[in-house]
Formats: C-alpha cells, sequence, structure tokens
C-alpha cells in the first residue's frame, strides 16, 4: 500500500444502508492524498459488496475483511494497524457520517501549520436517516490554551459529543498514548490524555455530518445490546464503567509528560471531578448487583 500523508480508519459492519454515501464523500474531498482503510467486521448484509465495488474503482480505498465478528473495539484497533509512518496523520471514520468537501484540507493545513496542536476537532453538524441537519453543535472543544491545567480542566468539565476520533490526528501522538480502543467508554479518556500533550482546534467552517439513526450505537440502552455492537465474543458478567473510567484517567494522567508543577495542578483537580461522580459510581455498585441477580441489564451510562 502506498504511503499517504492520511490515513482514514473505517470500521463497519452491516453498514449498507449509508456506507456508499459515506464512501463517496470521502473519495469527493478536495484533499486527496490519504487512504481510505474499510474494515469489515463479518457483515452478513450488501456491505461486503459495496465496498469491493469502490476499491476496483479508486486504489485509496483499501478493504479488509474479518471471518467472523470480533466488535467494535477490536474493528477499530485494527485500522489502526494501517499507520505506516509517525509522520503520517490518522482519523477514525464513521460508516454513516458525512465529511463535507473541505474537511480534510482544512484539518490537514492546521496540523501541517501548527505543530502545537495535537489534534483537530472538526466542526459537527448532526443529521437523520435523509441527510438533513437537525442540529450544529456549539464550539466546546477548541482548546488552544498554553496552560495544561486550563486544558485538563475544560475537557472534565464540558458537554460534548465525542467527536474527537473523527478529527484528524498526529500518527506519532496516537501511537504513544496510553489511552486507546480497549474498552468501553474509551473515548473520553482518550480526549483528555489529548488534552494532556497539547492543544486541540476545532474547523469553523468546513464539518462533519454525524447521522443519528435508529440503528446507531448511541441509541443502545442494555449490556446484552452493547456487547452485540463492541464485544460480541466477550462473556456476560457484572462490570463497573464509571469506576473503570476514573481507573483509566489516573493511568493517563500518570502516564502524560508534565511538570511537577503542572502534575501537582492537574492531578488534585482529577481528585475532585472524580469525586464529583461519586453518585455514578456508587450507581455501578447498585447496577452490577442487579445484573448479578439478573434484576436488570440496563447500563449505568
Amino acid at each position: 500500500m502506498k504511503e499517504r500523508k492520511v490515513i482514514v480508519g473505517l470500521p463497519i459492519y452491516n453498514a449498507q444502508k449509508f456506507i456508499a454515501a459515506a464512501i463517496e464523500a470521502h473519495l469527493a474531498q478536495t484533499f486527496g492524498d490519504f487512504q481510505l482503510v474499510i474494515s469489515d467486521n463479518a457483515s452478513s448484509d450488501a456491505t461486503p459488496d459495496i465496498c469491493a465495488s469502490y476499491a476496483s474503482k479508486d486504489d485509496r480505498v483499501t478493504v479488509l475483511r474479518a471471518p467472523e465478528n470480533r466488535g467494535l473495539l477490536w474493528n477499530h484497533r485494527r485500522v489502526m494497524e494501517a499507520i505506516q509512518s509517525p509522520k503520517q496523520y490518522f482519523r477514525w471514520a464513521g460508516g454513516d457520517d458525512i465529511p463535507e468537501p473541505d474537511l480534510f484540507q482544512t484539518m490537514v493545513n492546521i496540523l501541517d501549520t501548527r505543530p502545537d496542536v495535537e489534534a483537530v476537532v472538526p466542526k459537527t453538524k448532526n443529521i437523520d436517516d435523509q441527510g438533513n441537519i437537525i442540529r450544529t453543535l456549539e464550539n466546546s472543544l477548541d482548546l488552544q490554551s498554553e496552560d495544561v491545567y486550563e486544558r485538563a480542566r475544560k475537557v472534565l468539565l464540558a458537554n460534548y459529543q465525542h467527536v474527537i476520533a473523527y478529527g484528524l490526528l498526529r500518527a506519532s501522538t496516537i501511537l504513544s498514548l496510553r489511552t486507546g480502543p480497549n474498552y468501553i467508554g474509551w473515548d473520553p479518556v482518550f480526549i483528555w490524555e489529548l488534552a494532556l500533550r497539547g492543544k486541540m482546534v476545532q474547523t469553523e467552517d468546513a464539518a462533519l455530518r454525524r447521522r443519528f439513526h435508529k440503528g446507531s450505537i448511541s441509541r443502545v440502552k442494555t449490556s446484552k445490546e452493547l456487547r452485540k455492537w463492541v464485544e460480541p465474543n466477550h462473556k456476560a458478567g457484572v462490570s463497573f464503567p464509571h469506576w473503570k473510567w476514573a481507573y483509566e484517567h489516573f493511568r493517563a494522567y500518570l502516564a502524560s509528560p508534565l511538570t511537577m508543577r503542572d502534575r501537582l495542578k492537574v492531578g488534585a483537580f482529577l481528585g475532585r471531578a472524580t469525586l464529583w461522580h461519586r453518585a455514578e459510581l456508587a450507581r455501578d455498585i447498585t447496577q452490577a448487583t442487579k445484573r448479578a441477580l439478573r434484576l436488570s441489564d440496563e447500563y449505568t451510562f
């Protein structure tokens, strides 16, 4: 595979309804030096045929096929294997999302000219099944402060959609992070660790159109449904998601290159922020008990 400036990892499963539109939106980008790596997680619908058709027409499209469905987390890790050099840029993509034509060029320009920026966050517009815009999100993750404490504080306090992974990241950074798609709900910890490493800039005009529909993972409510999407081969059992996230936030904090002054400030704030979620931590224990007794299958998030 030719080494491209940008690697786009597209993990998919049974995405026949929207995958053609997603691929075409990528191929229509004004910036063309990218490789679209599609990892099909043993789809049982027409997804493989649709993807193979585009791969046969454009060498920027590579299709990987898994013999069995190993889940969303595995598939997100798999596409990272396409990174060939730390000098490349990387992003994940959704099989139902639409990047606007100038999005790639805008994000590449920022990373090319701003070495202090670790990640570019796409301006985000939510769309429905038909592609109609139902909401344009406010700027909430434009983190350009020189002060790591301010960046870390805003990430923990802000209310935002977790779209940073669908922006553009430096491969050198993403390969060095402790956090990755290894557990359910990894996104906010990933964003936290990025904020500890450097600045994030949000695009002003070019946007990512993020689709919300009945079949999207954002509509999942029970642990059984979530396992089907994320970890189909994982054995059912109790889990403590908020405890896991608190632990992973702390691990990412310890792994980040901070000065002693920043480490003390950030650590103290992380401790306070963890205590703010004591109700959720307690609910994890209650809900895990209910799942163990088969009284409920609802997740606590």
